[in-house]
């Protein structure tokens, strides 16, 4: 089987992905991080209890009528 000749442009862009160089990231240096405000933690612990504990409140509080049924 004869062997295909390719330009020395087309060899050139194809290459094999194990074979090529990783690129450099644009974004090499974290971004500088802030410390949160005990006000935001705060909050976000309300928030987190709040979304948790009220559907469970609301079923043992109402538990009486669910095992009505």
């Amino acid at each position: 089987m004869p062997r295909l000749r390719l330009s020395a442009y087309f060899r050139r862009r194809v290459t094999l992905l194990v074979l090529q160089r990783g690129q450099r990231l644009v974004h090499l240096t974290l971004p500088r991080q802030r410390p949160a405000s005990s006000i935001a933690v705060a909050i976000a612990l309300a928030v987190f209890f709040a979304a948790f504990l009220t559907p469970s409140g609301y079923v043992l509080s109402n538990l009486n009528q669910y095992r009505r049924q």
